[in-house]
Protein backbone atom coordinates (compact mmCIF):
# COMPACT_ATOMS: atom_id res chain seq x y z
CA UNK A 1 0.00 0.00 0.00
CA UNK A 2 1.04 3.91 -0.40
CA UNK A 3 -0.33 6.77 0.38
CA UNK A 4 -1.47 9.50 -2.52
CA UNK A 5 -1.48 13.03 -2.09
CA UNK A 6 -5.01 14.45 -3.85
CA UNK A 7 -7.27 17.03 -3.82
CA UNK A 8 -11.09 17.11 -2.80
CA UNK A 9 -13.21 19.35 -4.87
CA UNK A 10 -16.37 20.34 -2.54
CA UNK A 11 -19.01 22.99 -2.12
CA UNK A 12 -17.71 25.83 0.45
CA UNK A 13 -19.24 24.60 3.73
CA UNK A 14 -19.88 28.26 3.90
CA UNK A 15 -22.34 28.92 1.69
CA UNK A 16 -25.93 27.30 1.80
CA UNK A 17 -25.88 23.62 0.30
CA UNK A 18 -28.94 23.89 -2.33
CA UNK A 19 -28.87 19.93 -2.98
CA UNK A 20 -32.01 19.26 -0.40
CA UNK A 21 -33.92 22.19 -2.22
CA UNK A 22 -34.26 20.57 -5.39
CA UNK A 23 -37.12 17.83 -7.17
CA UNK A 24 -35.10 15.01 -8.77
CA UNK A 25 -36.33 13.55 -11.27
CA UNK A 26 -36.39 10.00 -10.79
CA UNK A 27 -34.34 8.59 -13.64
CA UNK A 28 -32.01 10.54 -12.12
CA UNK A 29 -31.94 9.08 -8.85
CA UNK A 30 -31.41 5.78 -11.04
CA UNK A 31 -28.20 6.78 -12.16
CA UNK A 32 -26.09 8.58 -14.92
CA UNK A 33 -27.36 5.57 -17.57
CA UNK A 34 -30.95 6.34 -16.88
CA UNK A 35 -31.32 10.29 -17.53
CA UNK A 36 -31.66 11.96 -20.49
CA UNK A 37 -28.45 13.82 -22.58
CA UNK A 38 -30.67 17.13 -21.01
CA UNK A 39 -32.46 16.94 -17.77
CA UNK A 40 -34.34 19.59 -15.94
CA UNK A 41 -34.67 20.20 -11.98
CA UNK A 42 -37.26 22.08 -10.34
CA UNK A 43 -36.09 24.21 -7.24
CA UNK A 44 -39.01 22.95 -4.83
CA UNK A 45 -42.21 25.37 -4.18
CA UNK A 46 -40.87 27.50 -0.97
CA UNK A 47 -37.77 26.52 -1.00
CA UNK A 48 -34.58 28.86 -1.76
CA UNK A 49 -31.76 28.10 -4.57
CA UNK A 50 -28.63 30.38 -5.20
CA UNK A 51 -26.30 29.47 -8.04
CA UNK A 52 -22.87 27.47 -6.87
CA UNK A 53 -20.08 25.84 -8.17
CA UNK A 54 -20.95 22.35 -7.03
CA UNK A 55 -24.77 20.43 -6.29
CA UNK A 56 -24.57 17.62 -4.38
CA UNK A 57 -26.96 15.39 -3.29
CA UNK A 58 -26.35 11.92 -3.37
CA UNK A 59 -25.81 9.87 -5.62
CA UNK A 60 -25.98 13.15 -7.50
CA UNK A 61 -22.79 15.38 -8.27
CA UNK A 62 -23.58 18.09 -10.34
CA UNK A 63 -20.80 20.74 -11.24
CA UNK A 64 -21.16 24.26 -12.67
CA UNK A 65 -20.61 25.33 -16.55
CA UNK A 66 -17.22 26.79 -15.57
CA UNK A 67 -16.36 23.88 -13.07
CA UNK A 68 -17.07 21.52 -16.07
CA UNK A 69 -15.44 23.51 -18.52
CA UNK A 70 -11.85 23.07 -16.69
CA UNK A 71 -12.47 19.26 -16.22
CA UNK A 72 -13.01 18.49 -19.11
CA UNK A 73 -10.00 20.16 -20.19
CA UNK A 74 -8.33 17.94 -18.62
CA UNK A 75 -10.51 14.53 -19.11
CA UNK A 76 -12.25 15.16 -22.20
CA UNK A 77 -12.96 10.96 -22.43
CA UNK A 78 -15.30 11.80 -19.45
CA UNK A 79 -19.25 12.21 -20.97
CA UNK A 80 -21.38 14.69 -19.31
CA UNK A 81 -25.18 15.31 -19.44
CA UNK A 82 -27.01 18.68 -19.09
CA UNK A 83 -29.18 19.49 -16.28
CA UNK A 84 -30.76 22.82 -15.96
CA UNK A 85 -32.01 24.03 -12.40
CA UNK A 86 -35.52 25.91 -12.61
CA UNK A 87 -36.63 28.14 -10.18
CA UNK A 88 -40.29 28.98 -11.64
CA UNK A 89 -40.89 31.77 -8.37
CA UNK A 90 -37.85 33.16 -9.49
CA UNK A 91 -38.29 32.86 -13.01
CA UNK A 92 -34.39 32.14 -12.95
CA UNK A 93 -32.25 28.74 -14.21
CA UNK A 94 -28.88 27.97 -13.68
CA UNK A 95 -26.60 25.49 -15.70
CA UNK A 96 -25.03 22.13 -14.89
CA UNK A 97 -23.33 19.43 -16.16
CA UNK A 98 -23.41 15.78 -14.32
CA UNK A 99 -20.31 14.10 -15.15
CA UNK A 100 -20.19 10.59 -15.38
CA UNK A 101 -16.56 10.40 -13.74
CA UNK A 102 -14.81 7.57 -12.88
CA UNK A 103 -15.23 5.62 -9.44
CA UNK A 104 -12.64 4.49 -6.81
CA UNK A 105 -13.64 1.73 -4.32
CA UNK A 106 -13.27 2.83 -0.45
CA UNK A 107 -11.75 0.14 1.58
CA UNK A 108 -12.78 0.35 5.45
CA UNK A 109 -14.71 3.29 5.35
CA UNK A 110 -14.79 2.50 9.05
CA UNK A 111 -11.05 3.67 9.17
CA UNK A 112 -11.45 7.18 7.19
CA UNK A 113 -10.23 10.15 9.45
CA UNK A 114 -13.05 12.34 9.77
CA UNK A 115 -12.39 15.71 11.55
CA UNK A 116 -15.03 18.81 11.10
CA UNK A 117 -17.35 16.59 9.37
CA UNK A 118 -14.97 16.40 6.50
CA UNK A 119 -13.21 13.40 5.12
CA UNK A 120 -9.29 13.89 5.72
CA UNK A 121 -7.58 10.44 5.19
CA UNK A 122 -9.41 7.47 3.74
CA UNK A 123 -8.19 4.12 2.16
CA UNK A 124 -9.26 3.53 -1.61
CA UNK A 125 -8.71 0.99 -4.60
CA UNK A 126 -7.24 3.21 -7.29
CA UNK A 127 -6.35 0.59 -9.52
CA UNK A 128 -7.28 1.92 -13.18
CA UNK A 129 -7.22 5.56 -12.22
CA UNK A 130 -3.40 6.11 -12.01
CA UNK A 131 -3.69 9.05 -15.19
CA UNK A 132 -7.31 9.72 -14.26
CA UNK A 133 -7.52 13.72 -13.50
CA UNK A 134 -10.78 13.24 -11.84
CA UNK A 135 -12.84 10.55 -9.99
CA UNK A 136 -15.02 10.12 -7.49
CA UNK A 137 -15.17 8.01 -4.03
CA UNK A 138 -18.22 6.70 -2.88
CA UNK A 139 -18.55 7.02 1.10
CA UNK A 140 -21.62 6.45 3.20
CA UNK A 141 -23.79 8.87 1.89
CA UNK A 142 -21.88 11.25 -0.38
CA UNK A 143 -19.18 11.40 -3.07
CA UNK A 144 -16.18 12.66 -3.06
CA UNK A 145 -14.69 14.41 -5.80
CA UNK A 146 -11.21 13.87 -6.36
CA UNK A 147 -8.50 15.25 -8.61
CA UNK A 148 -4.69 15.47 -8.72
CA UNK A 149 -2.40 18.35 -8.09
CA UNK A 150 -2.53 19.59 -12.19
CA UNK A 151 -6.58 20.19 -11.75
CA UNK A 152 -6.13 21.43 -8.27
CA UNK A 153 -3.91 24.39 -9.58
CA UNK A 154 -6.15 24.75 -12.48
CA UNK A 155 -9.49 25.13 -10.62
CA UNK A 156 -7.73 27.70 -7.51
CA UNK A 157 -6.02 30.06 -10.25
CA UNK A 158 -9.87 30.25 -12.19
CA UNK A 159 -11.13 31.57 -8.75
CA UNK A 160 -14.40 29.84 -8.71
CA UNK A 161 -16.94 31.29 -6.21
CA UNK A 162 -18.24 28.49 -3.63
CA UNK A 163 -15.68 26.31 -4.76
CA UNK A 164 -13.42 24.30 -1.84
CA UNK A 165 -10.31 22.66 -2.76
CA UNK A 166 -8.30 21.21 -0.03
CA UNK A 167 -5.99 18.20 0.25
CA UNK A 168 -6.93 14.44 1.18
CA UNK A 169 -4.62 11.60 1.71
CA UNK A 170 -5.55 8.69 0.19
CA UNK A 171 -3.92 4.83 1.12
CA UNK A 172 -3.77 3.32 -1.84
CA UNK A 173 -4.57 -0.57 -2.16
CA UNK A 174 -6.59 -3.29 -2.85
CA UNK A 175 -9.11 -5.45 -1.21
Amino acid sequence: MREVNLYVIEHDRRLPSNGASLQWPERMLQGYDHAAEEEIVYVKSGQSFSSSSLLAQYPLLLLSEELSKIVMKFAPEITSKRVVVMDTEKYNQSFYHWMDLPKATCISPDQALIQSGQVMSIMADLSGLERTPAFTIPYYRTQLMIVRLELAERLLRAGIYGLNVRPIQITEGDM
